[in-house]
């Protein structure tokens, strides 16, 4: 009989985790001082401060857990395996969503911006009326699954060309590779390697994460994750000491607050001394806030949780449809008076019970929910 396969609900729940907390910090960018196509007249410094900490580290993480599942799919179903599931996870529901929630969000910022410039929300209602924006342009916030299908191809050439190639020099590379996972100056070798990409990033773009060398940024989380999976025996290894790194983040905390906050004030003028320390100090907030964070999570998550296991599973679809739901929401609250906490929690307390209500008793038990793949027979899979 064969042994039943491990599960990696650690891997799993930090996942959903990152997934959760990128809605949460769509919905304080209307509320940010720093500038953006749609703003509330209520923003808070505040605001920049935890905008800045969630997205240094929430989409890296994340696409450590992808590396690491990609890599996992790949060993225990083979190459066929791995494409089966890519379709079915990645890219069908790409190509659905991108069809309706490119031009429905495209809507909601029309609805969002004329509510703001017009001080109405009939205003807003009568510019959607138009029905100008019912057509597809950028794919929004769906840039990640489009990132998670070329980083798969890219990581299957690239293991393609290192198993063709090394000849020999193959198990040389594995000790090197696992030799750095391992080794004191794991931290500090992760951060020079980001900083390689992430320090062009913001000199030439500011933080855009579609922007190529963004792009690069993730992929090395992505290979980061990879790598883990390859080497998994040492996940033990990670959660004693996860605060470490954690700590060393929050330290460099204000440092990269002061130099992306005065960096994105001219986004698309090229900046090389704001930049480089930009990118050097978000590089040592996303490697130390990921590397902690994966530690934590297999010290105190390895296990299953009927309410992790949910909230892993409404995940996937609370992410596709969040965006618009907290534009639109977000544009309607900009006539109200309230402090800019007040309407982010007024936000937040709408529009999360509708994404979980929406999976509970429309998504959950059907056929969306299972092109989603509900991931509680099948961990570790997206």
């Amino acid at each position: 009989m064969q042994a039943a396969q491990p599960r990696y609900h650690a891997i799993d729940h930090l996942r959903a985790t990152m997934i959760s907390i990128v809605m949460f910090g769509h919905a304080i960018l209307p509320y940010v001082t720093i500038p953006r196509r749609f703003k509330d007249p209520q923003t808070h410094l505040g605001f920049d401060v935890v905008a800045v900490f969630l997205y240094s580290f929430a989409m890296p993480a994340f696409f450590v857990t992808a590396g690491f599942s990609t890599a996992l799919i790949l060993h225990r179903k083979g190459m066929r395996g791995l494409i089966k599931n890519r379709v079915q996870l990645i890219f069908l529901p790409l190509l659905a969503a991108y069809l309706v929630l490119s031009p429905v969000t495209r809507g909601a910022y029309k609805f969002a911006t004329h509510v703001t410039h017009t001080g109405s929300i009939q205003g807003g209602i009568d510019a959607v009326l138009v029905l100008d924006w019912i057509r597809l342009s950028k794919p929004y916030h769906l840039w990640f699954l489009l990132s998670l299908l070329i980083f798969t191809v890219l990581a299957i050439g690239l293991r393609w060309a290192v198993l063709n190639g090394a000849g020999g020099k193959k198990e040389n590379l594995r000790s090197l590779s696992r030799s750095l996972l391992t080794s004191r100056w794991n931290t500090t070798f992760g951060i020079f390697i980001v900083a390689l990409t992430m320090v062009p990033a913001y000199v030439m773009y500011g933080s855009d994460a579609t922007t190529w060398a963004m792009q690069l940024t993730l992929f090395v989380f992505f290979l980061g994750g990879w790598l883990l999976y390859l080497h998994r025996d040492v996940l033990p290894d990670l959660q004693h000491h996860p605060w470490r790194p954690i700590t060393i983040a929050v330290v460099t905390l204000a440092l990269a607050v002061w130099s992306v906050r005065a960096r994105l004030q001219t986004p698309d003028d090229p900046q090389l001394i704001l930049g480089l320390i930009a990118g050097v100090s978000q590089s040592i907030l996303a490697v130390c806030m990921t590397s902690g964070l994966v530690g934590l999570y297999y010290a105190r998550f390895n296990q299953p949780s009927a309410l992790g296991s949910y909230v892993s599973d409404a995940s996937y679809w609370i992410y596709l449809i969040h965006y618009p739901l907290l534009i639109a929401v977000a544009g309607a609250l900009t006539v109200t008076p309230f402090p800019a906490v007040v309407k982010y929690l007024l936000t937040v307390s709408v529009v999360v019970p509708i994404v979980l209500l929406s999976y509970q008793f429309g998504v959950r038990n059907t056929p969306v929910g299972r092109l989603l793949k509900s991931r509680r027979n099948k961990r570790n899979d997206a």
